[in-house]
């Protein structure tokens, strides 16, 4: 057999079998059906064009048709998909096709992408204080640990009460699996969370045949059905109107996770910092969550805005020397404009002045002989 020759006949069918089956396991188990989906589009369109080959010249084609009704994130997303599907299925590498990708840039010159609106600290806070238990108790829970950990709705979701580890004074939460399959964790803090969540917990039926934590929760009950998806999507909506919030649809499913970054870049912390609490890997996704905040312009403007930093002026007073050398003297007390307190300094065990890293400064010296 000529092994120079890589063809199907020479590789064993259930070789080739487990190969196909391991192929299919490359695209992510998630969103597998939605990738499979924009591949059929195509596929469907290039029999409705008598389309036969893979040139660049006809993806260019079918991009600047989508272009008419997808916006700029959705091209990018369908090609992404559709770059994956083909590497797979045609041993195609559209990522080659460089009028594409120049194509696709261009049409995301521009564009603004719609991001959830945010929840400030103080709005966070008025609604875990205001809001009566009865009506909104399993939307506080959901809102601290959204926040705490800069949550998505799915994590969220799939929550185990194993996941959670309760150490009186902090919880300490586990996130086991999420959409870049780096588990982490986070802590939640402060007595008044973790009383509240204490009181959810407490709520939870004992004939509950799963460990999921949120539970459907009404009039101050929980039943045993777990809260969906789609439900945590609709909590910062429902906060925001509670709030008197204006455009509460605006708030979505990614507000808390938004408003973690948020928070956090707000306090101090930096990108490292703000990777590490969302599982973030690219620095600019990252970024891209945090809110243009009020707080963080003000900041930058009182840096630009208030000008150098006054100089000091340092006034020396000093006392007769006890020693008859008049070029002698010593030190009793220095003040600075800048601190606006004055050092006092022992003259007794004083005898003479060094002055070192001052300039542009006025420095008065009185000698008593």
């Amino acid at each position: 057999m000529n092994t120079s020759e890589n063809t199907g006949e020479d590789v064993p069918f259930d070789l080739s079998k487990a190969a196909a089956a391991a192929t299919e396991e490359l695209l992510p188990s998630k969103s597998k059906e939605r990738y499979e989906k924009q591949f059929q589009i195509f596929e469907d369109w290039r029999r409705l064009k008598n389309v036969t080959s893979l040139t660049e010249d006809v993806f260019l084609a079918y991009f600047a048709e989508k272009s008419s009704s997808y916006k700029a994130s959705s091209l990018w997303s369908t090609y992404s998909m559709l770059k994956a599907v083909l590497l797979l299925k045609e041993n195609l590498d559209i990522s080659k096709f460089c009028k594409v990708t120049a194509y696709l840039k261009r049409k995301t010159t521009g564009y603004q992408p719609k991001k959830s609106k945010c929840l400030s600290r103080d709005q966070i806070d008025k609604f875990l204080l205001e809001a009566p238990d009865k009506e909104f108790l399993l939307m506080k829970v959901a809102l601290i640990f959204g926040v705490s950990g800069a949550c998505r709705c799915d994590e969220l979701s799939r929550m185990l009460v194993d996941d959670i580890e309760d150490q009186n004074n902090v919880l300490i939460v586990h996130i086991p699996d999420s959409k870049t399959k780096k588990s982490r964790r986070f802590v939640v803090v402060d007595e008044r969370n973790l009383a509240t969540y204490r009181r959810y917990l407490e709520l939870r039926p004992p004939s509950t045949p799963h460990k999921r934590l949120f539970l459907n929760y009404k009039k101050g009950k929980c039943t045993v059905q777990p809260v969906g998806l789609h439900s945590f999507g609709k909590f910062p909506s429902q906060i925001a109107t509670y709030l008197g919030l204006p455009t509460p649809l605006e708030y979505t499913g990614h507000c808390m996770r938004r408003s973690s970054a948020t928070l956090l870049v707000d306090a101090g912390g930096d990108i490292t910092n703000l990777k590490r609490h969302g599982g973030w890997q690219s620095s600019s996704v990252a970024e891209g969550y945090i809110e243009e905040s009020i707080e963080n312009k003000l900041d930058i403007a009182n840096k630009i805005q208030a000008g150098p930093k006054k100089r000091p002026f340092t006034n020396i007073e000093t006392c007769p020397s006890t020693s008859s050398d008049s070029s002698e003297i010593c030190c009793t007390e220095i003040s600075t404009e800048i601190f606006d307190k004055k050092v006092k300094l022992d003259h007794k065990s004083l005898s003479g002045i060094n002055i070192a890293n001052i300039s542009n400064s006025t420095i008065n010296v009185n000698i008593c002989k």
